[in-house]
């Protein structure tokens, strides 16, 4: 995949192979620590993907789903106010505890993650404690847009050119490891914990999104009428989300951490836009390495619609 910058964040390797995002040197232990051993809730819903799979328009999916698509409420309320970061790669992480232990015990915890399974709470791993749906979408376009949000997002590093980010990406080299690890373990966890996990595709919901909606509802134990169903799936559109201001990250922009002219937090939201950026060697390379990885794999995933 060619030669890379040596511009990835820092990461620390554990014993078991993953990898923890070095947010702040000094805290970072203490911080995994402290979210191994979060006490979690029966009713704790867990959004997790890897980075720019999709994971903004499962979060308000789900909480849509969970609080009778009240669209009214979801527009009026930023979704970052909606839900709880796990593990924010930002300096202000820790805040993420302080909402877990103080969140209305009458209320469901919504929680967003990047995080990989191995790396969520001991409870989570280990007694299935709450929901947790993860959201997986295929690398290629994955990395797109993955490589375009690096560009836009003043806290991350300079991704370079698209071949050096590439070369980033099968190697694992970024701030939340390697795809085909994280990928692969929540689809391993998802076939033997039905009922406390939930995998979706990216396509799929492209594809058919009422029907995805509907998986989802009975996943999470609610009822859902067919106008409900309509609902949300208009409001969780492409173009209705973009233009939806609490959840398409426009404020980020107004104050400085996205840089809107590079990129667009929400961009395309397209199954193949991939083919404008892979050269026909790259595209060759990584199929190789893709069938070489995903070999055993009972998961597939479409590349193009």
């Amino acid at each position: 995949m060619g030669e890379s910058q040596n511009i990835a964040p820092r990461y620390e390797a554990m014993s078991n192979g993953f990898t923890w995002p070095l947010i702040d040197d000094e805290k970072t232990p203490d911080l995994r620590n402290e979210i191994l051993k979060i006490r979690m809730r029966p009713d704790d819903v867990i959004v997790a993907s890897y980075p720019k799979a999709g994971t903004t328009w499962l979060q308000e999916t789900v909480w849509l789903i969970c609080n009778d698509a009240d669209t009214v409420l979801a527009k009026n309320k930023m979704q970052e106010d909606r839900y709880i970061w796990l593990a924010k790669p930002a300096r202000a992480m820790g805040n993420g505890f302080v909402e877990l232990t103080t969140w209305p015990r009458e209320q469901t915890r919504f929680i967003k993650t990047h995080l990989s399974f191995q790396l969520l709470p001991h409870e989570v791993q280990n007694e299935a404690v709450g929901k947790v749906i993860y959201v997986a979408r295929n690398p290629k376009d994955n990395c797109v847009s993955f490589y375009h949000f690096h560009r836009m997002n003043k806290a991350l590093p300079e991704p370079g050119s698209f071949g050096e980010f590439l070369a980033r990406f099968t190697q694992g080299n970024l701030m939340f490891g390697s795809w085909f690890e994280h990928v692969n373990k929540y689809w391993q966890m998802s076939q033997e914990r039905p009922s406390s996990m939930h995998f979706v595709m990216y396509e799929n919901m492209k594809r058919n999104c009422k029907e995805e909606i509907i998986k989802l509802a009975n996943f999470l134990g609610k009822d859902l009428s067919d106008t409900q169903v309509d609902i949300i799936a208009n409001h969780v559109s492409f173009e209705n989300m973009k233009g939806n201001k609490s959840v398409n990250r426009s404020r980020n922009a107004e104050n400085g951490v996205f840089d809107a002219n590079m990129s667009k937090f929400m961009r395309k939201g397209q199954v193949g836009d991939w083919k404008n950026h892979f050269t026909v060697s790259q595209n060759e390379e990584f199929d190789e390495l893709y069938r070489k990885t995903t070999k055993d794999w009972t998961l597939e995933l479409d590349f193009e619609m």
